[in-house]
């Protein structure tokens, strides 16, 4: 393969990455326990994507507008249903009733849908040329898509009284409600934000690859292993960690064959241990 095709689908898996693990490091920083659930609300963003675009043969963008919806109303369920009533509690309660919770969805979605592997049509088909170099189309609307996001959510989190209230939260809860945040508003509106997210990515992802009752799974693992790399807590570590797990990700997966010992997933995952032992608080993080 090319290597500038590498380099392609390197950025486009990377931006898949960040929407997911920056989703997932919102949560996290805010009400301190994983989400297990939040590969299922990717998930649930593939499959929003292809009824709407595979059953129904509606508009592509109307798709993102549809998952946002669906996915953030499971989102405000999740904090009213779990995280709320157990705000007093530790980490470990929260995080085991999300992980049922995963279960749920899974089951439900292969009872109503079946387990087999569903395609939906690329936004945009064939290669695109930049004078001798061809890379896939269907990777554009990713980059495109995946730096707009991105750019929304630096802006929200950085220029908006919102965003400057859940940086707030994140960083000392009791001092935000001391000076008069609506700290349960707040809460919600961090859901709504990191579904948002979860779902922008099962749109993106539902372009490229199959959807399946399943495909959240792999994807909590990246996630995770993307907040462990650049931080928790950290957007910005997010952001680092995307791009280096996708980088990794994508090249090996290209230059190692799969059958041997230095399988793609064995090649990234030693990466991960190498971070955390150079740097374990993560490449943002802090001690």
């Amino acid at each position: 393969m090319d290597p500038i095709q590498v380099i392609v689908n390197a950025i486009s898996l990377s931006l898949i990455y960040i929407l997911f693990a920056t989703g997932l490091t919102l949560i996290m920083g805010i009400f301190d326990v994983c989400n297990f659930a939040y590969g299922e609300f990717v998930m649930v963003g593939g499959f929003a994507t292809y009824f709407i675009v595979a059953k129904f043969n509606l508009p592509y963008i109307i798709a993102p507008i549809v998952a946002m919806v669906i996915v953030s109303l499971i989102g405000v369920i999740f904090e009213k249903g779990i995280f709320y009533p157990m705000r007093t509690r530790g980490g470990l309660e929260p995080a085991l009733a999300t992980f049922g919770s995963s279960s749920i969805l899974q089951t439900a979605v292969l009872v109503l849908f079946g387990g087999m592997p569903l395609g939906v049509r690329a936004i945009m088909t064939g290669k695109i040329s930049v004078g001798s170099v061809y890379f896939p189309a269907d990777r554009i609307p990713i980059i495109v898509v995946g730096l707009l996001m991105i750019a929304l959510l630096f802006i929200f989190v950085q220029k908006t009284k919102l965003g400057l209230a859940i940086r707030a939260l994140q960083q000392d809860q009791d001092a935000a409600a001391l000076q008069g945040m609506n700290i349960a508003s707040i809460r919600i509106v961090v859901w709504i934000v990191a579904s948002c997210l979860a779902a922008v990515a099962g749109v993106l992802l539902a372009g490229i690859h199959y959807v399946d009752p399943w495909m959240g799974s792999g994807y909590l693992l990246k996630g995770f292993a993307v907040v462990i790399i650049g931080g928790l807590g950290s957007i910005p570590g997010a952001l680092i960690g995307g791009f280096i797990l996708g980088f990794v990700d994508s090249f090996s997966q290209t230059y190692m064959p799969t059958s041997s010992i230095f399988s793609p997933y064995l090649f990234a995952f030693a990466f991960i241990m190498l971070v955390l032992i150079v740097r374990p608080q993560g490449i943002m993080g802090k001690r």
